[in-house]
């Protein structure tokens, strides 16, 4: 009888363990469960950067500074498959370039893009970008461009959707100056039929305007120049810190002929205008091919100069005035070449 009950009282308490071996009445223990990992909800940067203008769409060119000499693009974010070395995070790229629409120099990081989530947290970046073309801090000018692709830290399950892409003046800036979204918008282009919008301030009074090729002389019987300027051509002009890069140049050879006495000849007696009278820009300095800033030309010989103008990339100019001054200080042109474009 004694094993028995001792058989009884094993199986009994192991009974009793299956329920904690509490006793009546006893409070029920309580047994703590492991939580399991779960993905981030939201990119764990800081708060997204103040704006207040509006969003460009995916790829299009916007202004990314105060001039708008610099101009950036920024691609949708996508994923990618590059392991993030972050639980619950996954890579995501944005693919950037910058380049000078006009002139200037400017340098550019990462550090200047700034990926957001919807619910306006920043994503962080590596300390090391692992993606292939990866954008490093550069420096772009006129003739010197600047691609690749920047990383992100984005959550694992991420709707890149609703993200929105920035551009900072300066990585440690609080304040965008331009942002691509998949709501935003690609600006329009219009065909510009003027080389500017800043009106001549040379008046042509009572000229009448000449043939480009007709001689014109500035003088009398004993001496005199006789200026004949060819028909303008548009050229290409090259990416150069001497021209803004958004421009076409506008070629006018320029023969200029010394009678009696040495003739001397300045760049800025000569203005070209549009249709609307508007006035073409010029480099003061010169532009590439241009061979004109001031000369003498020798008593009786002719010498032959090639002015460069500008007109905007892409512009369609109905019509050419050359306008010419005796004095540079003058505001009263003397003389005047007029052609219709297409002739």
């Amino acid at each position: 009888m004694t094993s028995r009950r001792v058989r009884s009282a094993a199986v009994a308490c192991a009974v009793a363990a299956l329920s904690a071996c509490s006793s009546p009445g006893a409070a029920p223990s309580s047994t703590s469960v492991q939580p399991t990992p779960t993905s981030a909800t939201n990119c764990a940067g800081g708060k997204a950067p103040a704006y207040r203008g509006g969003q460009t769409a995916y790829d299009a060119p916007a202004p990314v500074e105060q001039t708008k000499a610099l101009e950036a693009q920024a691609s949708e974010p996508a994923m990618t498959s590059t392991p993030s070395r972050r639980e619950g995070y996954r890579i995501a790229q944005v693919k950037v370039s910058a380049k000078v629409r006009t002139n200037g120099i400017f340098g550019v990081e990462p550090g200047n893009f700034v990926l957001v989530d919807g619910s306006g947290k920043r994503c962080e970046q590596p300390a090391t970008n692992p993606l292939p073309n990866a954008f490093s801090v550069l420096q772009v000018d006129e003739a010197t461009t600047g691609s690749g692709t920047v990383a992100f830290l984005v959550p694992a399950e991420a709707n890149l959707s609703d993200y929105t892409v920035y551009y900072l003046p300066r990585p440690d800036a609080s304040t965008a100056t331009a942002a691509w979204s998949g709501s935003g918008t690609a600006p329009t282009v219009a065909t510009q039929t003027a080389c500017s919008t800043t009106k001549s301030q040379v008046t042509s009074d009572g000229v009448t305007a000449h043939d480009f090729g007709t001689p014109f002389t500035a003088g009398d019987s004993v001496v005199s120049q006789v200026v004949t300027p060819s028909k303008p051509t548009m050229r290409t002009l090259p990416p150069s810190a001497k021209q803004p890069n958004d421009v076409t140049g506008v070629a006018i050879d320029v023969t200029v002929q010394a009678k009696g006495a040495e003739g001397f000849v300045e760049r800025s007696q000569f203005e070209l205008i549009d249709t609307a009278r508007n006035r073409c820009g010029y480099s003061a300095l010169g532009s590439d091919g241009e061979t004109l800033t001031n000369a003498l030309v020798p008593k009786d010989k002719s010498q032959k100069f090639t002015l460069i103008f500008w007109t905007p990339k892409g512009s369609t100019v109905h019509s050419w005035m050359l306008l010419y001054v005796p004095d540079p200080k003058s505001r009263k042109a003397t003389a005047a070449w007029w052609m219709k474009t297409g002739q």
